[in-house]
């Protein structure tokens, strides 16, 4: 398990909704959501709302796909938490978004937009592969949001020091 030292109280850990294919002169990057997509960050961040699961800070990639999915949040919770773009969270590994996290403690509360496999494997290491298993079989779906509350250090065990509150995913 990995730890964040300074840690926020929650995590929103949430991967980019569905982006189109790209095209023969369209770099990866650029790619931005296709009408699934949309639907797929729009509903979620509505799920957001009713839950009321809102981030004090929404730190996304900068790419297209990820600038849209945080965007359908910051606009449906009404712009309410700070939103931050990362240059480098596009292709990111977990240490990135660790330690983004840990920088950004502060906030109380952090929503990371990123690309899978970064999340999916970010999500594993906070809270081992028994939890992750149970929150997303299947992997880690677009349009996914996984809500982590710390449970504590953790001292001289093995034991995760982050627990799945919620798992959202688009129906």
């Amino acid at each position: 398990m990995s730890t964040i030292n300074p840690h926020p109280d929650r995590i929103y850990l949430l991967r980019h909704a569905q982006a189109v294919w790209p095209e023969p002169t369209m770099r990866d990057y650029d790619r931005p959501l296709s009408k699934r997509g949309v639907d797929d960050a729009a509903e979620l961040a509505e799920r957001m709302k009713q839950s009321g699961y809102v981030p004090g800070l929404i730190l996304s990639s900068s790419a297209m796909r990820c600038r849209q999915t945080a965007d359908a949040a910051y606009r449906t919770l009404g712009r309410a938490p700070e939103c931050r773009f990362v240059d480098d969270f596009y292709q990111a590994a977990p240490v990135t978004y660790l330690e983004a996290l840990a920088e950004n403690a502060d906030a109380k509360t952090v929503l990371i937009c990123g690309h899978n496999p970064g999340i999916e494997e970010t999500l594993l290491m906070l809270v081992g592969p028994e939890a992750f298993n149970r929150a997303c079989p299947y992997g880690f779906p677009t349009a996914g949001m996984a809500v982590l509350d710390h449970a504590g250090d953790g001292a001289g065990t093995e034991a995760p020091q982050w627990n799945i509150t919620a798992f959202l995913a688009p129906n």
